[in-house]
């Protein structure tokens, strides 16, 4: 670890944001200067909880010194910022889904590589410990080559009715896809080719929310390996925690099955796990896996390392949530080059 600390801005003061803020003000490599959010008095209230600056406007944040920026506006909002920071000469942290097109992501990845700063997209499932785990064992070759695997991950409704503003203009798609897309494809260590998906719509479009209820994606990869992904935004909120995870993989040698849920069971008024995403403050500064990877980012510019967890990564996420879509809409399965092929029409 260098001395050297790293002056760095956050675009999005929400939940997300919080979290972002809280990762940097205690992180001995960055010097967090200016928090930017459209709603001025959310970023002036961040800000004086973390004793930084702030503005709502992006301009000022594009002209200021700092080296580095982290993004964690809306899952549709990510491509104006990235870009405009790029365009700044910075270094750019996006948060997961890199974009909600794979149009937007090529020009995203593009502005990038103009720009020859650092790109990060924040797939911080990565940075947990069971799948650090199960990435190593896929690593050593123990499991052998990839045959199937299952992904869950859900939330309950609690999410897209209470706990977000804009949910009608996200999904479970794009706000989980993204993590267990990202994971099996990196345990996998191949390239997603086909997709086929099934889903229901119905309570949460009856709620005035734009939004698919659950999904299943069946994923074919390299070689023949496939997953099946699945989703849902209504699970009920009497679950035991606020997300559900879970990951078995088979290979050809051998296999292994976790559930990301924390190993802390409480019973007071009811009986519960603690949301995992919930900050753990302790010996100076908030701990978990989410902070880790953010943290990481900024190690990255004042090391001069180049990130995992990169643009292109995003970018075949995004890819795979795309042909989802596709697949859903039009009643077939659907190939990652088809996708390509349409957003360069779309460019």
């Amino acid at each position: 670890m260098t001395d050297r600390r790293v002056k760095t801005g956050i675009i999005g003061a929400g939940i997300w944001g919080s979290n972002h803020a809280l990762a940097l003000s205690t992180h001995p490599q960055c010097e967090l200067s200016l928090i930017c959010d459209l709603d001025g008095a959310r970023a002036k209230a961040l800000a004086e909880r973390v004793g930084c600056g702030w503005t709502d406007n992006i301009d000022t944040l594009a002209n200021s010194d700092v080296e580095a920026v982290t993004i964690a506006t809306p899952d549709p909002f990510h491509r104006e910022p990235t870009v405009a920071m790029f365009e700044a000469g910075k270094h750019v942290m996006c948060e997961k889904p890199l974009a909600t097109t794979v149009a937007d992501g090529l020009a995203m990845v593009a502005a990038a590589e103009k720009a020859g700063t650092k790109f990060m997209v924040d797939f911080h499932a990565r940075w947990y410990p069971l799948f650090m785990g199960a990435k190593g064992y896929a690593e050593r070759g123990e499991l052998g080559d990839p045959v199937m695997a299952y992904a869950r991950l859900s939330d309950t409704i609690y999410v897209p009715t209470k706990m977000l503003k804009w949910g009608g203009n996200s999904g479970p798609e794009w706000f989980l896809f993204p993590h267990t897309m990202d994971l099996v494809r990196w345990i996998f260590g191949r390239e997603p080719v086909s997709v086929y998906a099934q889903g229901h719509r119905g309570v949460l479009d009856g709620m005035g929310i734009n939004s698919w209820d659950t999904i299943q994606s069946m994923v074919t990869f390299e070689g023949g390996a496939f997953c099946t992904f699945e989703t849902s935004w209504i699970l009920p909120e009497s679950f035991t925690n606020v997300v559900d995870n879970r990951l078995t993989v088979y290979g050809t040698k051998g296999g292994l099955e976790l559930r990301n849920e924390p190993s802390l069971w409480v019973y007071t008024d009811r009986y519960h796990t603690p949301f995992a995403s919930e900050s753990i403050t302790r010996y100076g500064k908030v701990a978990g896996g989410q902070y880790d990877s953010i943290r990481y980012f900024i190690d990255c510019v004042a090391e001069d390392i180049t990130p995992e967890a990169s643009g292109h990564d995003g970018l075949i996420a995004t890819a795979m949530i795309e042909a989802t879509l596709l697949s859903l809409a039009e009643k077939r399965p659907v190939t990652i080059a088809e996708i390509f092929e349409r957003a360069a029409v779309q460019q």
